[in-house]
């Protein structure tokens, strides 16, 4: 066969394949028509590798019946052989005994010429010509335009199967991310109707407390009714945590900015704290000084409680938790930084541990978020005052929970 009829020969199984108003697996079944023709034989057939069920399938012959036929990878058949040994296999009489019984079936033939083909390295499956019409195996010439020819159609099945894997991990992709999204949506909704339901109870909760510590106390009961007004307050923010991260969420909550000495605010912080610092023997060093930033006060505020609560729950009995304040004249920027010397946190979680209902199970950390949402709820608000937060590993050890506030109203672009 000479080389013309050979490039003809691609040229027009190139055609078939690349026909786009019939489906591939049709325009296969039509070039493996066109090569029985031209090579002279009855049957040709093109099986392909199936890695999932680790068999070769066929995809397409010119006898329809054999179409979805499978054999295993670890068959002895003509056809396995070919492909694991990466080299074209001709058959006779003679060979043919080797592979029965397998291989002896209504569908057999005498002579063949199994090829494998690949693509980047990739085996993809056998191009079998089979049972000549005049009786005689192919000449070397027919071959080796066979095996051209068989080259020449292998980037094409091995597209068609890339894009249909490519498809199917899309779609379990999709479907995965959909129910994600159903189950956090899901969460979402217990939460905060569980939270409403919680809101009256912790209120009616904490005004007994606070009459209760005008009343005289022992010191052992001042000592339960400060640790019953702890728990309360932390229960509230969590409460209030909940709450505001879904409207941060859906942008339900205003900023109201003013100009605001941020070292003022963070002193009040730390004084609100006076009760659980004290209950774990915790002292606190505070370090800075006043810079007015255009912050919303409230909001800053309970992201310097839920940061610092954050530390001493964190923190063993009579360890010390550092506050900083320092403003970046470069920058226009104020830096306000909270140490602990707890078990710190592990790298790989340094920025998920801000993603909402994120929590560390990891006994080397032992760093336990009630909710998963506190930290969520400093993040959004920083982020929401054009600021940014992180977390970094404390000197000496322990956490070191940063974050940044510009010091004016940074405008967005018109």
């Amino acid at each position: 066969m000479q080389s013309e009829s050979t490039e003809k020969i691609i040229y027009a199984i190139e055609e078939t394949l690349l026909k786009t108003e019939t489906a591939f697996d049709k325009n296969l079944g039509n070039a493996a028509v066109s090569l029985a023709e031209a090579f002279g034989v009855s049957r040709c057939s093109i099986m392909s590798v199936n890695s999932g069920e680790q068999t070769l399938e066929v995809l397409a012959s010119t006898k329809e019946e054999l179409v979805g036929c499978k054999r295993k990878l670890s068959d002895v058949t003509i056809s396995t052989r070919a492909l694991l040994d990466n080299t074209p296999l001709k058959t006779n009489p003679e060979t043919l005994s080797f592979f029965q019984p397998l291989d002896s079936s209504r569908f057999s033939c005498p002579y063949s010429i199994n090829i494998p083909f690949s693509y980047l390295d990739k085996k993809l499956g056998v191009f079998i010509l089979s049972d000549p019409k005049d009786g005689n195996p192919l000449s070397a010439e027919q071959e080796v335009s066979a095996i051209r020819v068989t080259r020449h159609i292998a980037p094409y099945i091995y597209a068609v199967q890339s894009k249909e894997l490519i498809e199917s991990k899309v779609a379990k992709c999709e479907q995965t991310t959909k129910h994600m999204l159903e189950l956090d949506a899901l969460k979402t909704d217990l939460a905060n109707f569980i939270v409403h339901d919680l809101k009256g109870p912790i209120s009616t909760i904490m005004a007994n407390l606070d009459m209760l510590s005008y009343e005289e106390l022992t010191p052992l009961q001042l000592e339960y009714l400060n640790i019953a007004m702890s728990d309360i307050y932390k229960l509230q923010r969590m409460v209030m945590n909940i709450l505001d991260v879904s409207k941060l969420e859906d942008g339900k909550i205003k900023i109201y900015r003013d100009e605001v000495d941020v070292y003022d605010l963070v002193k009040r912080e730390t004084a609100s704290c006076k009760n659980s610092l004290s209950q774990k023997n915790i002292q606190l060093k505070l370090e800075g000084g006043p810079h007015i930033c255009y912050i919303d006060e409230s909001l800053i505020g309970r992201v310097l409680a839920n940061l610092l609560f954050n530390a001493i729950d964190y923190s063993p009995e009579e360890a010390e938790l550092a506050v900083s304040l320092r403003y970046d004249d470069a920058l226009h920027e104020v830096l306000i930084s909270i140490s602990d010397h707890g078990t710190g946190v592990q790298d790989e979680f340094k920025e998920k541990i801000f993603d909402k209902f994120f929590q560390v199970h990891s006994e080397a950390s032992q760093r336990k978020a009630t909710t998963g949402l506190g930290l969520t709820f400093c993040k959004l608000v920083v982020t929401a005052h054009g600021g940014r937060i992180w977390v970094e590993d404390a000197p000496g050890g322990g956490a070191a929970f940063k974050f940044t506030l510009p010091e004016r109203l940074q405008e967005g672009p018109a």
